[in-house]
């Protein structure tokens, strides 16, 4: 197989921002807050030697079935950013706030079956089996995960919970790239392999080195100390608290 300096260069800067975002998460130990994306990122820098080595030295059928296993411990990872995300901003004290995991959990299963019927209905004009099933695969996976990163924010508004910083960098940084994913994907899957194919893949990979970048730049940033709650927010809350006290003695007399 033979690779242009067009198809090569995304793959080593990939490889490079994959190594220096992986550097900030153990330099600045924020993979103590993010583990799976730690994870996540170690095995896509593996993922990428491996599979050069495979394409220099080995042959496409072991290239093939190397990307092919890859690709789905690569998605179980994503779905695990999406649950470490969501147990961030979804668990602020530790446990889970009410109804916030019960309404994930309703949101998640039922944009996974809308996921699989549409990536199902979909017949990509692809030039071999394979082909075939991998954009197949990859509209289902771009659905997926798409559907997760606007859920975790649905719910967090709707349930009235700040997003951290850092938190809300890897957030915005893999919503725009699965957005993205979304798109080329079912471009791909309408057009199949003999139309934009390439150009299509490009623009995939250049928006997730970019979005890579951006997660790197703020990881490496330090948070902003929280705001301390102002003397007439405080004051509401006593005045609050109080009244809340007056009504539940008023309730006990009563009884």
């Amino acid at each position: 197989m033979h690779y242009s300096l067009v198809d090569t260069l995304p793959w080593a800067v990939a490889l490079l921002v994959h190594l220096t975002l992986l550097f900030v998460l153990i330099s600045r130990s924020r993979w103590r807050q993010f583990p799976i994306l730690t994870t996540w990122i170690a095995f896509s820098v593996a993922r990428s030697l491996v599979l050069f080595y495979a394409y220099i030295h080995a042959s496409k059928y072991w290239y093939t079935l190397i990307y092919s296993i890859a690709s789905w411990v690569d998605f179980a990872l994503q779905l695990g950013i999406v649950l470490e995300i969501a147990r961030i901003v979804l668990r602020p004290t530790g446990s889970w706030v009410r109804d916030a995991r019960s309404r994930f959990a309703a949101g998640g299963i039922a944009g996974a079956a809308v996921a699989a019927l549409l990536a199902w209905w979909v017949t990509p004009p692809a030039s071999s089996v394979r082909l075939f099933w991998q954009i197949r695969g990859n509209l289902f996976t771009s659905l997926v995960i798409c559907e997760l990163f606007v859920l975790v924010s649905l719910t967090a508004n709707r349930l009235g919970l700040g997003w951290r910083n850092h938190v809300m960098a890897v957030g915005q940084g893999l919503t725009v790239w699965s957005s993205v994913m979304l798109v080329t994907n079912a471009l791909q899957s309408f057009l199949g392999t003999q139309r934009l194919y390439l150009p299509l893949e490009r623009v995939r990979s250049n928006t997730y080195i970019v979005a890579v970048c951006w997660i790197t730049v703020q990881l490496w940033r330090h948070e902003p100390e929280r705001q301390p709650i102002s003397s007439d927010l405080q004051e509401y809350i006593l005045a609050l608290h109080q009244r809340v006290e007056y009504d539940l003695r008023r309730l006990d007399a009563g009884h």
